[in-house]
């Protein structure tokens, strides 16, 4: 991965902050689908990934770590919008192609 303080502009910086941050988003994402095949598996997954997003990681906070995501070395959480869920889907629907590595 490409150093975000190696950007050239504002605008290369902020699509290398988007990426770093799309990453961490779906690194998390895995963390959450290891914890819920190794805790609903007793229970053969019964459950939807959605259902247990729902139920159980939304009432342990989750979703209010995922809107205040980001790298506090190189911006203020606070007055960023990439930190908030909502605009990096946004941001993310508005590119044309993935880049490379990308799911799609």
């Amino acid at each position: 991965m490409v150093p975000i303080k190696s950007g050239k502009s504002e605008k290369e910086v902020q699509q290398l902050l988007l990426k770093s941050v799309q990453y961490l988003e779906r690194y998390m994402y895995l963390i959450l689908f290891n914890s819920y095949l190794h805790l609903e598996k007793k229970n053969s997954w019964q459950r939807s990934f959605t259902t247990w997003m729902q139920q159980v990681a939304a009432r342990a906070g989750v979703y209010d770590l995922l809107n205040q995501l980001g790298f506090s070395e190189f911006e203020n959480l606070r007055d960023t919008p990439l930190a908030r869920l909502r605009c990096r889907w946004q941001r993310q629907n508005i590119q044309s192609r993935p880049f490379r590595g990308a799911f799609i």
